[in-house]
């Protein structure tokens, strides 16, 4: 269900990425995603974090909500304010960019914090009860709203603030969307000794600064090409970064980008039993990455068609740079799995560990290669800091349970191994149909890509059984879900 909705809005959002690539140059995209940059760099605890610390402690949910809601507002109006002040001196730390118009996106992304905030207890309290279904109408139809606001306001000549504002007003729908649909206590029903409400805290506490700066971590891992870039490069390579990342992540989204909230609550309820979490993380990994790999590789391959049939030729130049953001999400497909299972385990501290690692490497790495080669060299390194720093992640999940170094690495040699003659054959026909002009870009995007895709997939049936056996229900559900008859129709329900 939830991917369902991610599916809708992909497309709408892909329309409207198309409809801002012809209305916006790669300077203002640049400058829009290096603000959403230095917002992640500023909001040192995340608010939404405290949702994660919540679900890792669903039973005594009733008794932490209220200290959670708290201890959330706290930090949203703190980072809020934080922001706010901070705008000023960043704007002339990036004095390349027009300084007023960079300052007034700092001022309206300092209100996300806040709503962000608003969301965790009731978003938390969907997640324990598994209310998928709430959380996917919520979201689905309220970012919907925020896309068409976005094409809307790139069309009326918004500029930049076409990307940031609608955001930040889609985060404030769907908090009071949580709270419409959850409605969660936040008084216990019966009375609570001090000394309990104060331990209750000082866990909460504890496990939201583990927690919230694992995850401040994560985001500067993600951000961080677009803060080095627009410091050493050039204002037009921060934006052919920005939007190519922005479309590579699409087709691994359909797949990866709600895997986060639904596994975390469902990790937590086999805690009792390590062997069965492993396992089922085990598999999670085994069917996401048979899926993702296949879809990242295709989208690799189809890129120069692509781009040259629905973009201007001022995007040219990001082709590479999309190849390789696209090849890096068929390893980035095991990021939400592993963070999932960590904060069930309520590991924060080896979570912490390996993202200010990574931090480190690919922030010396992106240094050397930011200023002589440019977004290209970035998204190099970059799948090569993931390339190991995710089977590493997968080993540390598995320690617990004695997982070797071999089968974390084999998690991802296994899709790639069928995918990849596949991948290299749909590049070889769609760069060669690409030749002939459009009619070839559009056989390539028509037909090569989904009849790779199919391959692909036909290719893991039999290479890859128990892979197969994770994706076939889900194929069958989704398709069942859309052919399905109505009652009364001779159909079984």
């Amino acid at each position: 269900m939830t991917t369902a909705q991610v599916v809708v809005n992909k497309f709408a959002t892909v329309g409207s990425m198309w409809v801002v690539a012809l209305q916006l140059s790669p300077d203002e995209i640049g400058m829009a995603y290096l603000a959403l940059a230095l917002w992640h760099y500023l909001v040192l605890l995340p608010p939404l974090t405290l949702g994660d610390v919540l679900v890792a402690h669903q039973r005594r949910f009733d008794l932490a909500a209220p200290e959670v809601r708290r201890i959330a507002l706290m930090i949203g109006l703190g980072c809020a304010g934080l922001m706010f002040l901070s705008a000023p001196l960043l704007v002339t730390f990036y004095s390349q960019y027009p300084p007023s118009r960079l300052m007034a996106l700092l001022w309206i992304l300092a209100l996300r914090p806040v709503a962000d905030a608003l969301c965790p207890v009731a978003l938390a309290s969907l997640r324990r009860d598994l209310r998928y279904g709430s959380i996917a109408l919520a979201d689905g139809s309220i970012q919907l709203l925020a896309t068409i606001s976005t094409v809307t306001m790139a069309l009326a000549g918004a500029s930049v603030f076409a990307l940031v504002l609608p955001q930040v007003v889609a985060t404030f729908a769907k908090a009071a969307a949580y709270w419409k649909a959850s409605r969660p206590m936040l008084a216990p029903t019966r009375p609570v000794p001090p000394w309990m409400r104060g331990r209750v805290r000082a866990v909460i506490w504890r496990d939201t600064l583990r927690a919230g700066f694992a995850q401040y971590a994560h985001n500067l891992v993600v951000l961080l090409p677009a803060v080095i870039l627009g410091r050493f490069s050039t204002e037009s390579q921060t934006g052919l970064f920005a939007f190519s990342f922005m479309l590579a992540t699409q087709a691994n989204g359909l797949v990866a980008s709600q895997l986060g909230t639904v596994l975390q609550p469902i990790f937590g309820r086999m805690e009792q039993d390590p062997a069965r979490q492993a396992q089922a993380y085990r598999r999670v990994l085994r069917a996401i990455g048979a899926v993702a790999v296949s879809l990242t590789l295709v989208q690799a391959a189809v890129s120069r068609p692509m781009f040259e049939l629905f973009l201007e030729p001022k995007w040219a130049v990001a082709i590479p740079v999309f190849t390789v953001l696209s090849v890096l999400e068929g390893i980035y497909f095991a990021t939400a799995p592993t963070m999932s299972l960590l904060r069930a385990q309520r590991r924060f501290g080896v979570y912490f560990g390996w993202q200010i690692t990574h931090l480190a490497v690919a922030a010396a790495t992106f240094y050397l290669v930011a200023a002589d080669y440019g977004a290209l060299g970035v998204a190099v390194a970059s799948l090569a800091c993931w390339s190991v720093s995710l089977p590493t992640a997968v080993w540390l999940c598995g320690r617990p349970t004695g997982r070797s170094a071999w089968e974390s690495v084999y998690v991802f040699l296994e899709p790639w191994r069928v995918c990849l003659p596949v991948g290299l054959a749909a590049w070889w026909a769609s760069d060669a149909l690409a030749d002939h002009g459009a009619w070839g870009s559009a056989l390539a995007l028509g037909f090569v890509g989904p009849t790779a895709f199919a391959l692909c997939l036909m290719l893991t049936r039999w290479a890859n059984p128990e892979a197969w056996m994770d994706i076939r229900p889900l194929f069958r559900a989704a398709m069942g879900r859309i052919f399905r008859r109505r009652p009364g129709m001779g159909a079984t329900t």
